[in-house]
């Protein structure tokens, strides 16, 4: 089939820049600051106007250890754990799920960089509590740096590691990728920290998705369900020299129950020969 003079010039110009969730052409305009207000440059590169608008940002945190927008019922039933506090970035509404599925049960690794840009936020606000909890908040408010960029200066203070919920070998084999690895690696990439593989998931265990799942039957014991590979975490204590208390960020999806977060999270703290300090930062809160 030939191709006519317009086509043949369509097809040699390069492509303007559409939307990856609905395919729209990119405008000009960029996102106000009033909408945007954690400045998530990536966005405006991949994203529409109007699918940006669809984000259910978490601007208000209601429930201070989960990060919830609501109060928190689950919060108020758990025992002890390890986890310190999570935070995410956005509420896990109808257009938030549509993009997740697509990426996750689709396999539409486009939506990877855009996933990882949005979980940011959530990384922003777990490094101011961390300045608060280190007693550091007067010289970090003095700065006026950004959480995150004032940890990074000062060396010691900052997170000393980042790692993810570990999926099962089933789960793996059917979508080609571990989807909380993916995040947690762009978190790595763009706050400067090691990515650490720490969890492996157990495999006598029967794998029924979560999200087929009840709340009730994910409040379950999954203690027994992960665990932490001991060579992985010597070999991160020794590229790290330390011999004091660590700091930790575990990435995962979407927080629902908690349930997989604080099993993580104590397996983890169960093994560290030093005091840890885990926060969990999550796209999505249920």
């Amino acid at each position: 089939m030939k191709l006519k003079a317009f086509d043949m010039m369509q097809w040699l110009q390069p492509k303007r820049d559409v939307c990856v969730v609905c395919s729209k052409m990119i405008g000009r305009a960029r996102i106000q600051e009033d909408v945007d207000p954690f400045h998530v440059k990536e966005l405006n590169k991949r994203l529409c106007a109007d699918c940006v608008d669809q984000i259910a940002w978490i601007r208000n945190v209601q429930c201070m250890h989960c990060g919830r927008a609501q109060r928190c019922p689950d919060c108020l039933i758990r025992s002890d754990s390890a986890l310190w506090m999570n935070r995410s970035a956005v509420v896990y509404q109808s257009a938030m799920k549509e993009w997740l599925h697509r990426y996750k049960f689709q396999g539409d690794e486009r939506l990877t960089p855009i996933l990882g840009a949005m979980l940011m936020p959530a990384v922003e606000r777990l490094s101011a509590q961390l300045i608060r909890k280190e007693n550091l908040e007067d010289q970090w408010r003095r700065s006026k740096l950004p959480a995150l960029k004032w940890l990074q200066k000062t060396g010691s203070a900052c997170w000393d590691g980042v790692t993810s919920v570990p999926v099962s070998e089933t789960r793996y084999r059917e979508r080609g990728f571990n989807q909380a690895e993916q995040l947690a690696r762009i978190v790595s990439e763009k706050a400067q920290i090691p990515y650490v593989e720490l969890l492996v998931r157990s495999t006598h265990h029967v794998d029924a998705r979560q999200s087929h799942q009840g709340r009730g039957a994910r409040f379950q014991g999954l203690s027994s369900r992960y665990h932490v590979s001991v060579s992985a975490i010597n070999t991160w204590l020794r590229l790290k020299h330390r011999n004091a208390s660590l700091k930790l960020l575990l990435i995962d999806d979407v927080y629902t129950t908690g349930n997989t977060i604080h099993a993580c999270a104590d397996a983890i703290a169960e093994v560290c020969p030093f005091p840890v300090t885990i926060a969990s930062a999550t796209w999505a809160r249920s």
